[in-house]
């Protein structure tokens, strides 16, 4: 008789926590300081830590998520009491037409993994990380510029039935792209910084040009009137003579070359200066 009891009380403590928690408890948009929480076709929710309280064997309890359109909570609470729920509502044809349930069953992962000890604000879950996939239960990305509620199952991993569940978030509007040409990126949208940058800049450029246009006057005016320079004038190269040409009277070993002795001999091919420097022709003397 006490032991009916027991379990008759065990059984009502279960039943008010499942109906507490399920009105309690329910996804949220994860708080971090995230710049893309939602975007067009992706919402990232807090990771589902301490959710369900039930006893499960390891690797038996899974924990589920279902995304739905605001119009389609009332089908998914239609066909969650049916035994094929997770296959109900496949991911690619979820959202195809009017026809179709408007929403889908996506693997979240075990409830092991999920433990109390371990909640914490910077663990979350992307909804829609697998992108446009083709698998029934994958994590597809959700209809751009819709209205999303989502909620967390705890499915049994033998019979593939739901044990418990949350209850439904609030409304959580997709964003929708603009259109770019609806853009109005006109003077008065830009900040004052950006103005003061973007003057700064060109007049930077125009002083740039201003100053290059000089430079190039200046090189071309300046050529006219300049004299052409000379690579032998500008090196200071010590003269000196021949060794067989020391002796005006000396002849040559071979009168053919003669004429090229002459040429080389004198001064006219180096620079005048006022001052010769001998130490040089001395040294190739005594050569």
């Amino acid at each position: 008789m006490k032991t009916n009891r027991v379990i008759s009380l065990t059984s009502l403590l279960s039943i008010c926590i499942w109906m507490v928690q399920s009105q309690t408890i329910k996804p949220e948009i994860t708080p971090n300081d995230f710049q893309a929480k939602i975007t067009t076709n992706s919402v990232i929710l807090k990771q589902p830590h301490c959710y369900f309280i039930q006893t499960c064997t390891p690797d038996d309890c899974e924990i589920w998520l279902v995304p739905a359109l605001v119009s389609a909570t009332s089908t998914f609470e239609t066909d969650s009491v049916n035994a094929n729920i997770l296959s109900l509502s496949p991911y690619p044809s979820a959202f195809i037409d009017q026809l179709s349930k408007n929403y889908f069953l996506t693997k979240v992962g075990l409830q092991k993994d999920f433990p109390c000890s371990a909640a914490s604000d910077a663990l979350y879950f992307i909804v829609g990380a697998d992108g446009k996939c083709a698998t029934p239960n994958c994590n597809g990305v959700l209809p751009v510029g819709s209205t999303f509620r989502f909620k967390y199952l705890l499915v049994s991993g033998t019979s593939k039935t739901i044990l418990n569940q949350t209850d439904w978030s609030d409304n959580i509007n997709l964003n929708t792209p603009k259109d770019p040409q609806s853009i109005y990126d006109g003077l008065s949208r830009r900040s004052g910084a950006m103005v003061v940058i973007t003057t700064i800049l060109c007049v930077a450029v125009a002083l740039l040009l201003l100053f290059f246009f000089i430079m190039l006057c200046l090189v071309c005016c300046g050529r006219k009137d300049s004299k052409p320079i000379t690579v032998v004038n500008s090196f200071r190269i010590p003269r000196y003579d021949i060794h067989n040409l020391k002796d005006p009277v000396q002849h040559y070993d071979n009168p053919a070359y003669e004429s090229e002795g002459k040429k080389y001999s004198t001064s006219d091919t180096l620079p005048r200066s006022g001052a010769v420097d001998t130490s040089d022709a001395i040294k190739l003397q005594k050569l």
